[in-house]
């Protein structure tokens, strides 16, 4: 028995309201990221979850098919109020992209970043380390960009696998794009401080490790016995 057109059309307005959320949750990822250090982040902190549930949103029509696929009582009606659209829900779901593309990504991110940035300085002033900040504002100002990649390279199948197919993909994209020009920065700076007199060794450990972080995750899998 096919619901009722409202429910269909409130489920359907829910469905598309996950993109708009996908990005919203990128941009708590980039909040929480300066909250747990900035260059760091915690095994199971909000930077990582907040991630998830942007991927998950991204990649919730694959999970209603598998769903449907499943035979889960209910999950057919998702595959079809995401296909399903009514007169009364659309100024909600046009109203709500235009906070979150114009609004919030347009206007209330920059200014976020560039309050980031002004705390780098005073922490640099304090004679605490400037970069927490910075990486946080870099991320933020580039959530746009991230909401990109994840829609378009990084979502590789659109079944119920496609969350942890993007996941996978923003770990490549981090250990063969990133890790690299951050290992170069810590070796140049290891060169820089032994040129100094300073402490070099731990700079140059880190920075030989970015550069094998696709070595070490290989050795890692190998180990283990398991293919992906």
């Amino acid at each position: 028995m096919q619901a009722p057109l409202v429910f269909r059309a409130i489920l359907g307005l829910l469905m598309d309201l996950a993109i708009p959320a996908s990005l919203g949750a990128f941009v708590m990822a980039a909040m929480r990221l300066r909250s747990e250090g900035g260059m760091n982040f915690e095994a199971s902190g909000g930077f990582l979850k907040w991630l998830l549930w942007g991927c998950f949103l991204l990649s919730l029509p694959g999970v209603s098919h598998w769903l449907a696929q499943e035979s889960v009582p209910g999950a057919q009606q998702l595959v079809i109020a995401g296909a399903t659209g009514a007169p009364y829900t659309a100024g909600i779901e046009r109203v709500t992209n235009d906070f979150v593309n114009d609004v919030l990504i347009g206007h209330i991110v920059p200014v976020v970043a560039a309050s980031l940035v002004f705390k780098a300085v005073l922490d640099m002033s304090q004679g605490y380390n400037p970069l927490a900040s910075i990486i946080a504002a870099l991320f933020l100002l580039g959530v746009q960009g991230f909401y990109n990649l994840a829609t378009g390279s990084w979502m590789q199948t659109g079944d119920a696998y496609g969350m942890t197919d993007m996941l996978m993909s923003m770990f490549g994209y981090a250990a063969n794009q990133i890790s690299p020009i951050v290992g170069g920065l810590a070796l140049s700076a290891a060169i820089l401080n032994h040129v100094r007199h300073r402490p070099w060794g731990a700079l140059a450990a880190s920075g030989l490790a970015f550069l094998c972080v696709s070595g070490i995750w290989a050795l890692v899998t190998h180990f283990a016995g398991v293919s992906l």
